[in-house]
């Protein structure tokens, strides 16, 4: 192409101009590209959101792409593409060609080039406005929290502290400004009180709620939430009564239950399949566990790792389990015991494993990462402040939060890991002390976090903005919450089921 371009290049047949157009629109469109491209990873390292969305990343690669084709299109509509000259001595001569061709065909052409510039300048006015409006439908979806009134009502055989939202119109000689508060409504009641269960959310939108205590015992007992209906209705009980277990998804749909206790730790696990509404008994787990931790790898196997076991030991070991053989491997064990911390998935499969209750007094502040592609753990940075009881969400721009847990009393920091540079760094703190809360990741990107216990079982809760790295408190549930569940539905809801209330198990549950 060198050659071509180093000397004036005769016009070969009819295409050849065509073919030049397209040459130069497409390396324009490669370099542009590229550009864009190197913006996004910048805004993702920034925790920038604006591209994010998928229909603002659309509007500026059409954008980009209409731009890049139609820059060079005069010039092949006037017959100048293969004309091309680097003598300078034929520059002016050449330009000056050129601008008089130009000038010629577009009086020539005078229709045709009012209605393409009418096209080009419909789609650079109508890009602004679509990113505009995708914009103030996000704003509907983010609450707006300015005025709050809360009044407690005394403690009965089941507590709750109602949440009043007031809405206040001020009204001048010709404008009213209202006020919203978000606001959390009861749904239906679950059958059995519990707390320190799971709750799953299924393929087919269901919530399959399993387990627990109720005070008194284990249980063994599962239902179902159905948001259409705001119904529970009860489903098969697992094979074993537990507690303190975990609760998995596999990619067959299918949900894998894992250890736990019963008043000892179990190593059992079994499958429940949403067709048939039946748990079946499948492979036990290597070593007995309870307060450990479970997550789905990007290759379909679960990764489980540490807890509390039948000697009253705390574990540093971790096993996976293969949905296709229904057996767990061990996969050997780490230079740290831990339970009660926290797992995260990010972006490249890697799994996150953070602070831990340890069997010395002082909690943990290391972290560790497995890399399931090549089955190997390997150390990362320490997280700022030693924390168990915590909780650990991903936001959308792949950084990790951290907020609250204990350390000999409540926390109210917050911090935030950096998987591209396996660092730590303090975000802003909380507005109330907690652990043994829920945090939940929501459409908006947002974070919310519910109830848990400081110096009494709390019912308020409050949202983290990545954007600006700041805590604002939100509306109250309608009871006081600790080991409660919380799960993401569709359309953005949240649905907190059950949980210790200040004196008895509950069996309410609200909708965010």
């Amino acid at each position: 192409m060198l050659i071509w371009d180093r000397q004036e290049v005769p016009m070969v047949d009819s295409l050849c101009p065509v073919r030049g157009y397209f040459h130069h629109s497409s390396i324009a469109w490669i370099h542009h590209s590229l550009v864009l491209l190197a913006l996004e990873k910048y805004f993702k390292v920034r925790g920038i959101t604006f591209f994010r969305k998928p229909s603002r990343q659309m509007c500026v690669v059409l954008f980009q792409w209409i731009f890049d084709f139609i820059f060079d299109l005069p010039v092949l509509l006037t017959g100048n593409m293969g004309k091309l000259s680097f003598d300078n001595s034929k520059t002016v001569t050449s330009n000056a060609t050129q601008s008089k061709t130009l000038c010629e065909y577009m009086k020539r052409r005078k229709g045709m080039w009012i209605t393409f510039t009418i096209i080009v300048l419909v789609i650079i006015i109508t890009i602004p406005i679509f990113i505009s409006k995708t914009k103030m439908i996000n704003s509907e979806t983010t609450p707006t929290i300015e005025i709050t009134t809360e009044m407690e009502v005394p403690q009965t055989t089941e507590p709750t502290t109602t949440s009043t939202s007031t809405t206040t119109s001020t009204t001048k000689t010709k404008s009213t400004t209202t006020t919203e508060i978000p606001k959390w409504t009861a749904t239906g009641n679950m059958n059995i009180a519990r707390y320190l269960h799971t709750a799953t959310t299924l393929t087919n939108g269901l919530v399959l709620v399993a387990g627990g205590a109720d005070g008194v015992r284990g249980l063994s007992s599962a239902e179902l939430y159905n948001l259409s209906t705001g119904a529970w209705i009860i489903t098969a009980s697992m094979s074993t009564a537990r507690y303190y277990h975990t609760a998995t998804t596999l990619a067959n749909g299918l949900v894998l239950v894992a250890g736990g206790s019963n008043g000892t730790p179990l190593n059992s696990a079994e499958l429940y399949n949403p067709s048939t509404n039946t748990w079946t008994i499948t492979g036990s787990m290597t070593i007995t566990r309870r307060s450990h931790t479970a997550t789905t790898l990007t290759n379909g196997s679960v990764l489980v790792v540490d807890g509390y076991n039948s000697t009253n030991t705390y574990l540093n070991s971790a096993e996976l389990y293969n949905p296709s053989t229904g057996t767990w491997t061990n996969i050997g064990s780490r230079h740290v015991a831990r339970q009660y911390h926290t797992v995260s998935t990010l972006e490249d499969g890697s799994v996150l494993v953070a602070g831990a209750s340890t069997s010395s007094i002082i909690n943990q502040y290391s972290a560790d990462l497995y890399i399931p592609s090549i089955g190997t753990w390997r150390s990362t940075g320490d997280m700022q402040y030693r924390r168990s009881d915590h909780t650990a969400s991903t936001l959308l721009s792949g950084f990790v939060l951290v907020a609250g847990g204990s350390n000999n009393g409540a926390l109210k920091s917050a911090e935030l890991y950096d998987p591209l540079t396996g660092t730590w760094t303090v975000t802003g703190n909380m507005n109330v002390v907690r652990y043994d809360h829920t945090a939940s990741t929501l459409t908006n990107g947002y974070v919310l976090v519910t109830g848990g216990y400081n110096s009494a079982i709390l019912n308020s809760a409050e949202l983290y903005n990545p954007t600006t790295r700041t805590w604002t408190t939100t509306g109250r549930m309608n009871a006081v919450r600790q080991y409660h569940t919380a799960s993401t539905l569709a359309k953005g809801k949240v649905l907190v089921t059950g949980g210790m209330g200040s004196s008895t198990a509950l069996n309410s549950a609200e909708l965010y």
